[in-house]
């Protein structure tokens, strides 16, 4: 990290430290009950807690940022319904400090993690044992309500901190954050909740009870791990997929890499989420996987006949079959599928209008129609310059391309010439205006 971004990873910390004292000020002066419970079961509680800590299933990615989802969380539920805040908060703080320090942690996520958890767990508890009526049902109106009020405000709570804490770190919008977070892990959040209100029903009716939900708590873990290790093995075969695109066709490799690398830099400006980024960035490595199947002369060759125009405009869906099996990156193939669509609908294999195109396929259509114009081609005598390509995206506005994409996309190209930054661009390439050949829009990338 450099020295900004640790000062700013320790401001937030330094907040939600502030948010600490208050806390538990407001639980000391509220000062609820809770029916008593032997002090040996905080132990147990506590050994089932680190240990579920130990075993993280699922790791969620914004940006160079991790978070670890655990079984855990139903524990720290019930954790929060049994105890009073205090006794709560003192249990999930050792449990947190204990876990990170045997996962050797940097001392500021010690330090986050477990102002983290004594604000979500205490005011969980708080919230819980101020509307809960001992003596009523489990599920009853008035404990009904309080266990609706907990669920919301552990979410909530945990959400809100931690996408925070992501946005200070990658430097994206919270909103995209926390949206993103959301949506990458409210699978697991639904759950690992309801399961910690039934080990504090069960604790209720007979603490031995929750001996009968260890079976469950193996298979969901084991459920979760499947999950995770589906993930890994779909990140590995696209990974094989450009090995193959890389050693069947150099050429078309080192386009979409030029591609991918203006996508990263659109992505960036749009301050998108960082699994939404993954999917689009992937994609457009991807995009042209189907012309492996091309003959290298169909690709080279000057002059195409009707019939082998068609062959290489069927180069998308190509892309596509061969990413229909892979179910989680079904975003990612449409992506690809639908990547020479044009924003007027004329475009295909689907004919799609405006932000009917997924807007992946709208980013990639942009940059790899500019690393077409101003790369060398076989059919025409010469590149256009980057002059010439921006002109010419510039008057697609609306018709080929998304408006918003090309006034982004030029900023970012002209910022990257100002710097002198040429990186991304093909070798030899033009910057400024030349009399160069002409050059149809909607060209193959």
């Amino acid at each position: 990290m450099d020295r900004q971004k640790i000062r700013w990873d320790w401001v937030y910390v330094g907040f939600v430290g502030a948010l600490v004292v208050g806390m538990v000020i407001l639980a000391i002066r509220i000062g609820v009950r809770a029916p008593h419970v032997d002090w040996w079961w905080i132990a147990v509680f506590l050994v089932l807690s680190i240990v579920a800590d130990l075993n993280p299933v699922v790791d969620l990615g914004f940006g160079k940022s991790q978070v670890e989802v655990t079984v855990s969380m139903a524990l720290t539920f019930s954790i929060a319904c049994i105890w009073t805040p205090l006794t709560a908060i003192g249990i999930v703080a050792v449990q947190t400090v204990f876990s990170d320090l045997a996962t050797r942690k940097d001392i500021e996520k010690i330090a986050f993690n477990a102002f983290l958890y004594v604000i979500v767990i205490g005011g969980t508890s708080l919230l819980y044992h101020s509307y809960a009526d001992p003596t009523a049902p489990y599920l009853g109106p008035a404990n009904l309500r309080a266990l609706l009020l907990a669920v919301g405000y552990y979410v909530v709570s945990e959400y809100v901190l931690l996408s925070g804490l992501f946005a200070v770190l990658s430097r994206k919008a919270f909103g995209s954050v926390l949206v993103g977070f959301f949506r990458d892990s409210w699978l697991n959040v639904a759950a690992l909740l309801p399961l910690g209100m039934a080990i504090a029903a069960l604790f209720r009716l007979n603490p031995w009870a929750i001996l009968f939900l260890i079976p469950t708590f193996f298979l969901l873990y084991v459920s979760l791990r499947r999950e995770q290790a589906l993930r890994s093995q779909t990140q590995t075969v696209l990974e094989k997929l450009v090995d193959v695109l890389e050693s069947k066709s150099p050429d078309t490799a080192e386009h979409s890499k030029r591609v991918r690398g203006w996508v990263v830099a659109i992505c960036n400006e749009l301050g998108m989420e960082s699994a939404q980024e993954d999917t689009v960035v992937q994609a457009a490595v991807l995009h042209d996987l189907g012309k492996v199947g091309l003959g290298e002369d169909l690709l080279r060759k000057p002059g195409l006949s009707e019939e082998e125009f068609h062959q290489i405009m069927g180069h998308s869906a190509v892309s596509a079959s061969l990413l229909e099996g892979l179910t989680l990156f079904q975003g990612g193939r449409d992506i690809v599928l639908h990547h020479h669509e044009r924003y007027d609908g004329k475009g295909y294999p689907d004919h799609l209008v405006g932000e009917d195109i997924p807007l992946g396929a709208r980013i990639i259509a942009v940059a790899d129609s500019f690393d077409a114009m101003v790369g060398v081609r076989a059919y025409r005598a010469k590149s256009l310059t980057v002059t010439e390509a921006l002109k010419i995206l510039d008057e697609e506005r609306g018709a080929q391309f998304d408006p918003q994409l090309v006034t982004i996309f030029t900023r970012i190209v002209r910022a990257c010439v100002a710097r002198g930054d040429m990186s991304n661009f093909p070798a030899a390439v033009q910057v400024g205006a030349t009399d160069g050949a002409g050059i149809a829009v909607g060209v193959e990338g």
